[in-house]
């Protein structure tokens, strides 16, 4: 009798091979769902930075201070709204927490 040679998987081997999978899938998963919340903080971070850049940059065009409206609006950040005073500014990324931004200079900030 010939005996002929069978192609293909075992059960077993299947069996491992979705174990692993999953096993690979409960451990990568959680931390892939907390990505978006650091995303939305480093986004409120770069936009106080660049709310400081703006003050900065602002004061040497000009040499005066000038209004937090007038800064937050000269200043480019998409994906969220700015609150606060020159004290203590705020930008809000959409879906996120509001981020406290560090304290604008006086001489580059009035009111």
């Amino acid at each position: 009798m010939k005996r002929t040679l069978q192609k293909g998987f075992t059960l077993i081997e299947l069996v491992v091979v979705i174990v692993i999978l999953g096993i690979l899938a409960a451990v990568a998963i959680p931390q892939f769902t907390d990505l978006s919340a650091a995303a939305r903080t480093a986004v409120g971070n770069a936009s106080c930075g660049a709310l400081q850049s703006s003050a900065v940059m602002y004061f040497a065009s000009t040499t005066t201070s000038s209004t937090i409206a007038t800064l937050q609006g000269a200043t480019t950040a998409t994906g969220g709204t700015w609150g606060g005073t020159c004290g203590a500014p705020t930008f809000t990324p959409t879906g996120g927490t509001a981020v406290a931004c560090t304290a604008i200079a006086s001489n580059f900030c009035s009111g």
